[in-house]
Order: C-alpha cells, then sequence, then structure tokens
C-alpha cells in the first residue's frame, strides 16, 4: 500500500493547513508518488507542506 496508501487517507483530510511528512530512508515506485501528489492537489487548505524526501529512492520503470 505504501505512499498510496497514505495518499488516499490524506485526501480526505480537505482541511488541513499544516503538514510535515518524513518519508527519508523510504522507496517510493511511480504509482505511490503519483498517488500522494493527487491526494495532496486534493488539500485545497493546504498552506504549510514540509516534505522529506532525504536519501530517497524513487523506483520507476519504463521511462
Amino acid at each position: 500500500m505504501g505512499a498510496s496508501g497514505l495518499g488516499s487517507a490524506l485526501e480526505n483530510c480537505i482541511n488541513l493547513s499544516n503538514l510535515t511528512l518524513n518519508l527519508s530512508d523510504n522507496q517510493i515506485g511511480a504509482m505511490g508518488a503519483s498517488g500522494l501528489g493527487s491526494a495532496l492537489a486534493n488539500c485545497i487548505n493546504l498552506s504549510n507542506l514540509t516534505l522529506n524526501l532525504w536519501q530517497k529512492q524513487f523506483i520507476c520503470f519504463g521511462l
């Protein structure tokens, strides 16, 4: 489930205004990154986002 699951949970938080995500040392696939980004786009009241992707390994296939 990973990042996509996190995205699914976050897209229901429409009144979220501040969010800090520490995703360090994880592997996020293309679908997970896309799902997370789409979900965050639905957080229309989000005004402050801190996203830590330190030493992130994005797994992309077919590029």
